[in-house]
């Protein structure tokens, strides 16, 4: 694969089970890992969808912590900021899907500023600014309703994370341009408004 770009920022190394990270190598490569194990100077990424790599532990740059809301959580919306809107969906939603509160907040943050009713020039509509083709696959009937929205939205953005072997940077980049580009580019694709969205998100990220 060509050399992805730094993101620059990253979860911090966490055994949680209910916990993501995003782990930088110094080769700028970025992979979400669901656990991290380490063995003296190795250590062994446990991706979605079941995989796991390992690596030696000095190839490993930094990172920062992500959060998946345990089932048994109550109130798992207490782990957003309580001025975020439509937190206690997002929560309840990553809850029930196993993706990162944060992660989809600051999604929804650069796609739409929280306006569920955003349609943009492309045809993408609320809150995830979804497109026709995800409204179809995930069996959408209100496009602005912020329920459905964000639940298509967190399924989809998940489907991506495991079609991209964890690695968070391409996902991100199949959100806002297509899976089909980042295959055909074998890597981040070279559109400045794909990268700028990558790097927007991962900006907020650590400010939620």
């Amino acid at each position: 694969m060509k050399k992805m770009i730094l993101l620059g920022f990253l979860f911090v190394l966490s055994f949680s089970t209910f916990s993501m990270e995003l782990v930088v190598f110094a080769s700028e490569k970025t992979i979400v890992a669901e656990k991290i194990e380490f063995n003296d100077d190795f250590v062994t990424l446990y991706l979605p969808g079941g995989n796991k790599m390992g690596c030696p532990k000095d190839q490993i740059v930094k990172s920062y912590s992500g959060y998946i809301p345990p089932p048994s959580e109550k109130e798992p919306e207490k782990s957003l900021p309580a001025e975020i809107p439509y937190r206690e969906i997002i929560a309840k939603v990553c809850q029930k899907e196993g993706l990162d509160v944060k992660l989809v907040a600051a999604v929804i943050k650069v796609e739409s500023n929280f306006n569920p009713g955003a349609i943009s020039p492309k045809g993408a509509k609320g809150l995830m600014q979804l497109m026709p083709s995800v409204e179809k696959d995930y069996k959408v009937k209100n496009v602005f309703d912020p329920y459905e929205n964000i639940s298509a939205g967190v399924k989809y953005l998940k489907h991506l994370i495991d079609e991209c072997c964890g690695d968070l940077g391409l996902a991100l980049a199949a959100y806002n341009a297509g899976l089909k580009r980042v295959k055909d580019a074998e890597g981040l694709p070279d559109i400045a408004e794909t990268r700028n969205y990558v790097a927007k998100i991962l900006t907020i990220y650590p400010t939620l």
